[in-house]
């Protein structure tokens, strides 16, 4: 899915994963704009960040998105990692994330093998580490790239096919307790404690996997319920403005003519021309209609001849014109 990152501050320092690779080979970085802005009187709003206009990058990756949405000048609003969620919630004078500059190099995986059932996909992943084992890795997340569950560790290449089977094995016997079950609370009411217990432990931890751990419930489960407790505020939706573009400036030509004729080639309003129907009336002549004006004597009994003027200087015009 499309994130947020990696970010620029405003001393040109960058934040997050920068290098981090694209799932489309294809794909180039894109860049944005954010002022950052959060909600006053929440710990967001002490950020080191706040007030800044940074620049981010976005696009489509397997990085673990996070629970907000941030809306950018540039246009769009899109998901940031977890990590760059983490970075910009983190107080002044709070422990800090290592900064990450240059991604890790990677190596290339030995093992490696995927499926999709029930909109879900298994990956595993194995590579050789120095002492000769598989560093192993066994990731289950959903269509829109949210990891659900992870299995880290290492073991001898001879293991895989025991490991599958012992897998297999565990598939079957299963139970549905709920010391087994990570959301066994998911989709049921909150009780009056479970929501106390909330507040108190998102003022303590910040981290939503930590908490839908910890109340068994998802992560979404987590984020909603503390909209409701407003413990934090949904992303708003700010209208985008764009500068009216600037007018061209005139040809030295129409500057030379404007020299002698303040109005030429100008458009003519209808009160201007209401003017002048009435002047003409009068008996003024072209060239001082021309005068009043600010036009050529040719563009008066133009105009004059395109309104159905009348007058002396209406009646010159049309013979002008045979």
């Amino acid at each position: 899915m499309t994130l947020i990152y990696a970010f620029q501050d405003s001393s040109g320092q960058w934040h997050g994963d920068p290098d981090a690779p694209l799932l489309n080979p294809a794909d180039h970085p894109t860049r944005g704009w954010l002022t950052y802005q959060p909600v006053p009187g929440t710990p967001e709003a002490d950020s080191p960040f706040v007030g800044q206009t940074l620049t981010v990058l976005y696009g489509v990756t397997d990085l673990e998105p996070g629970p907000l949405a941030y809306q950018l000048d540039s246009g769009g609003s899109f998901l940031a990692s977890w990590y760059v969620h983490t970075l910009l919630a983190t107080p002044v004078g709070a422990a800090r994330l290592p900064h990450a500059r240059h991604a890790p190099e990677v190596p290339t995986p030995c093992v490696e093998t995927a499926f999709t059932e029930n909109s879900r996909h298994y990956t595993l992943t194995a590579t050789y580490a120095e002492n000769g084992q598989l560093a192993t890795t066994i990731t289950i997340s959903t269509d829109q790239g949210e990891i659900q569950a992870e299995l880290c560790g290492t073991l001898a290449p001879d293991d895989l096919q025991p490991l599958a089977q012992l897998l297999n094995s565990a598939s079957h016997t299963r139970t549905s307790t709920e010391a087994t079950t990570p959301y066994a609370r998911a989709n049921t009411p909150w009780t009056r404690q479970e929501r106390q217990r909330l507040t108190t432990r998102f003022r303590q931890q910040r981290d939503f996997g930590i908490l839908a751990a910890e109340f068994k419930r998802r992560r979404n489960e987590i984020y909603d319920e503390l909209l409701r407790l407003e413990m934090i505020s949904a992303p708003r939706q700010r209208p985008t403005t764009y500068p009216a573009a600037p007018k061209p400036a005139p040809s030295p030509v129409l500057q030379e003519r404007r020299r002698i004729h303040r109005n030429s080639h100008a458009r003519w309003t209808d009160e201007e021309q209401r003017q002048l129907a009435r002047r003409c009336a009068e008996g003024v002549l072209a060239p001082e209609l021309s005068q009043e004006f600010g036009r050529s004597e040719q563009a008066i009994e133009s105009r004059l001849l395109q309104i159905g003027a009348s007058g002396p200087a209406a009646d010159e015009a049309r013979l002008n014109a045979l």
